[in-house]
């Protein structure tokens, strides 16, 4: 009977523990889930987006009620679930970030570094990094221009394509917009202001060799002074209109100048000096090059008199070092010196005369002669010599420092350029010299070829090959409108050209002037293409020797010539030459 009654009840106990085993892996399955998860925590951070962590808190919502009804789920059904859930939040995630199960930062256990899937997945998620940040420096590098500013600076919209214009130039290295705010204004009151471009080097690692150059503009208007100062820097002085009274204090001398437009002075570190507009009409405007003494790009201005932005350095000593110095109690000093001229306090560094007081002061001062031969240490004029280039579309006057002592000594050449409306200076480039150009009146357009490798996102992105590929070299071209006040860097060897919408003036500063050759690529005279010899030619480009020597003399100006091409001035019946490869990054 008990026999019977206990075959009756097997059944009833095998199942109790089937549930009981049923569950236990339950449970055990969860545990393991659960620290699965935790493990394949990403080891760094996500773009912190706002609109992506709203998508992550709500997916992980989503992932918990997901969880909650997989724990009444067969523990085999509910393994694939988590496979495959695995899967579509891997083809969810961005490209660039890394997908769930390939994120552990280290390895956990010896286990994990002798699996060989473990160590794929750990290759392939550098791949993807090493990817990811390549990608990313190249979507941050400025895009070739040679298409883009084409098709946005020639857009059918004019409103479109000023817009678009001020975006390229934005993302030009080379071009400093004077209305932008990368000039600093150090002064500024009715009477005129003093501002200072932004450090070179801070622009582009282009010019880490301007580092210790700064570019300095001043403008007055008629019959006002600029108070006595001294720089820590030494400082190239170009008039750019108007009519100065620059005065230079020595300890046992002073000397004044008059000074007109194309006039140049050096203005030593450390001398006091005052300047003067004698004009009656005409603002006095001034552009410097500065090369600091003491801090690399960096000077400071020194007032011995209070003005209303800066302090005078008189105030800076002791009471006890004042008295011994000037022999006298303090409050005359104080009441001499440092208390008096509160009306001049007011107005500041640059102060409204008398025309009795300008004439005082011009009644001594000597005038720039043209026909300084420039090597005695006074002003000289950019236009004391004849000009180096000259035709019918402009002029070029320069003077280097095999001319001017002066220049010697900064290695430094200085030139004025002239441009007629609807002409160009012709595509060219400087052996040595980086070129700080400043426009001073007129409007035209510049365009300036670099050189980068080629983009990398153009390589087949599915090739996972680790072959190091040699980057193909490309010709980029950075153009901007000119306009007054407007300044250009052109570095060394990068052909530039020039084109005037209106008669263009603009000086230069030459850094690093000695043995500097200006090689021009295409004209009559100064024409290093033709130089080349004819077997040399037929081997570097397309064209035979016949046709390119033909292409080259077809331009029969020098260094300025016609801005509109002569075919299309004779109806577009001109051929198109083989010298593409040259200047190819000039047209469109």
């Amino acid at each position: 009977m008990a026999s019977t009654e206990m075959k009756a009840r097997f059944p009833l106990l095998l199942l109790l523990g089937i549930l009981f085993l049923a569950s236990v892996s339950v449970c055990y399955g969860i545990v393991s889930h659960d620290k699965e998860d935790d493990d394949r925590r990403p080891w760094w951070p996500e773009p912190e987006r706002e609109e992506e962590k709203h998508h992550q808190r709500t997916r992980g919502s989503e992932e918990g009620e997901k969880e909650e009804r997989e724990r009444h789920q067969e523990p085999g059904h509910r393994e694939r679930a988590r496979q495959e859930g695995e899967k579509e939040e891997d083809e969810r995630q961005p490209w660039w970030q890394p997908g769930r199960g390939e994120e552990e930062g280290e390895w956990r256990g010896s286990r994990r570094l002798e699996d060989p899937d473990e160590r794929e997945r750990v290759r392939e998620r550098t791949e993807r990094a090493k990817k990811w940040r390549r990608e990313t420096e190249e979507r941050d590098t400025p895009r070739r221009p040679h298409h883009r500013e084409s098709e946005e600076e020639e857009g059918s919209s004019s409103s479109s394509s000023s817009e678009s214009s001020r975006r390229s130039q934005r993302r030009n290295p080379f071009y400093f917009r004077s209305s932008s705010s990368r000039f600093q204004t150090r002064f500024q009151n009715e009477y005129g202001y003093v501002r200072v471009l932004q450090r070179f080097d801070e622009r582009s690692k282009l010019f880490e060799n301007l580092q210790n150059y700064r570019i300095f503009e001043f403008k007055a208007k008629p019959h006002t002074v600029v108070l006595p100062h001294h720089n820590d820097a030494d400082s190239i002085v170009v008039i750019l209109s108007g009519k100065a009274i620059i005065t230079l204090v020595n300890p046992n001398d002073r000397e004044s100048f008059n000074l007109e437009r194309g006039d140049v002075l050096v203005h030593p570190a450390g001398t006091i000096a005052y300047v003067a507009n004698h004009d009656d009409n005409e603002n006095l405007r001034i552009a410097k090059i500065i090369i600091p003494v003491n801090r690399p790009g960096e000077f400071q201005a020194f007032y011995p008199s209070n003005t209303e932005p800066q302090e005078s350095y008189l105030n800076g000593f002791s009471r006890n070092i004042l008295e011994a110095s000037f022999n006298a109690e303090y409050n005359e000093i104080e009441r001499v010196l440092l208390r008096g001229g509160e009306q001049r306090q007011e107005q500041g560094l640059i102060v409204k005369v008398s025309r009795d007081l300008i004439q005082q002061l011009s009644r001594h001062a000597k005038s720039s002669s043209r026909k300084r031969t420039s090597s005695e240490p006074e002003p000289f004029n950019l236009r004391s010599r004849d000009p180096i280039y000259s035709n019918e579309f402009g002029k070029h006057f320069e003077i280097n420092p095999n001319r001017n002592s002066q220049l010697r000594d900064f290695d430094i050449f200085l030139s004025s350029t002239e441009i007629r409306e609807g002409s160009i200076f012709l595509p060219h480039y400087n052996s040595r010299s980086t070129v700080i150009l400043v426009v001073n009146e007129g409007r035209g357009e510049f365009e300036l070829v670099a050189q980068r490798k080629q983009q990398q996102q153009r390589r087949n992105e599915e090739d996972e090959e680790e072959e190091e590929e040699q980057p193909r070299i490309e010709a980029q071209r950075f153009r901007a409108r000119l306009s007054p006040g407007d300044v250009v860097v052109i570095p060394a060897g990068h052909p530039v050209a020039i084109n005037a919408s209106s008669d263009l003036n603009f000086i230069a500063f030459g850094i690093n002037a000695e043995n500097n050759q200006r090689h021009f690529l295409a004209g009559g005279d100064d024409n290093v293409i033709s130089q080349i010899e004819k077997v040399v030619k037929e081997i570097a480009f397309p064209g035979s020797a016949e046709d390119i020597e033909r292409l080259i003399k077809n331009q029969r100006n020098s260094h300025f010539a016609n801005a509109q091409p002569q075919q299309r001035e004779e109806g577009g019946h001109g051929r198109r030459g083989p010298l593409s490869s040259i200047l190819g990054a000039f047209t469109k």
